[in-house]
């Protein structure tokens, strides 16, 4: 009686820790252990083992030739599903990180795709050689204190405008859910212009994003933009360099940003995320 007093305790435990009678351990493992021999990234479900112990996920398997085992012999390089090893993975459990309240679901071969959404990460700094990391209040002090960049507070669907005076990075931060975004201008290559380029600093939750952008000319010259040199890399919208205007005269960004769930967006609404739409409400100048 007495042991099964014991027995009935240790239950009730295991049921507590662990949310059912499976016991969990405490424990450190390699890594190396539970990666794909040929890509190298974590196992996850479908797995394929030869007989010399070599390990496949479903896409290195597919890329095999023959779908065999690179590793051994022609006569032993036949893979066959490991059941065990599936098992075993996905009994593996990692922390996220502080205040995340889904660290105990998180599945190791899962772990980075759950970090890339987590709104608990943390939020690191784009600028080269700074290993700076965390909330995004923390990053906008860092940002805005320890790089100096400029700072511009908006509301969601409400347009504002940007003045850029010189190239750079200008750090938009939203004052509904404290989202941030960065909003790059740099000189474009050769006679362009100046290249515009747009990004959010972390998604916090799944969603698209639709751009597009307009050009006006209120000036009395000629807006030019020859692509003899190709177009500059890496940018969402060109601002054309006006024929006549001094280097200092910078430019205005009228931006409105829409937040937007994926299941809120029609792409049929919106075919063509890069449309450009150019006008010139200056009868005597010139759009190129």
């Amino acid at each position: 009686m007495e042991g099964d007093g014991i027995t009935g305790k240790r239950t009730e435990d295991a049921r507590e820790e662990g949310g059912s009678s499976a016991k969990r351990l405490k424990c450190s493992v390699d890594s190396d252990a539970f990666t794909c021999d040929a890509c190298a990234r974590p196992l996850w479900p479908p797995i394929f083992l030869c007989s010399d112990g070599h390990f496949f996920c479903s896409s290195s398997r597919d890329r095999l030739p023959e779908g065999k085992c690179w590793f051994t012999s022609e006569s032993s390089g036949t893979l066959a599903r490991s059941h065990g090893m599936e098992r075993a993975v996905q009994s593996i459990l990692v922390d996220c990180g502080p205040g995340c309240t889904e660290s105990e679901k998180t599945v190791y071969y899962d772990s980075l795709r759950h970090r890339s959404k987590c709104p608990y990460a943390p939020c690191e700094c784009p600028e080269p050689s700074c290993g700076f990391a965390g909330t995004a209040v923390e990053l906008l002090d860092h940002l805005t204190g320890h790089h100096k960049w400029p700072s511009t507070a908006f509301r969601y669907r409400v347009p504002f405008d940007l003045r850029v005076t010189e190239p750079g990075t200008h750090v938009l931060h939203c004052k509904d859910d404290g989202q941030l975004l960065l909003v790059s201008v740099q000189s474009a290559a050769g006679p362009h212009g100046r290249a515009v380029s747009i990004c959010r600093v972390r998604h916090r939750k799944v969603a698209c994003c639709s751009v597009s952008f307009s050009c006006s000319t209120r000036h009395r010259g000629t807006a030019w933009s020859p692509l003899e040199f190709g177009w500059p890399p890496r940018y969402i919208c060109l601002v054309p360099k006006v024929s006549g205007a001094p280097d200092h005269a910078g430019v205005v960004l009228t931006i409105n940003i829409h937040s937007l769930d994926v299941e809120d967006f029609d792409e049929e609404d919106d075919p063509d995320d890069s449309s450009y739409a150019q006008s010139d409400e200056d009868d005597d100048g010139d759009s190129p």
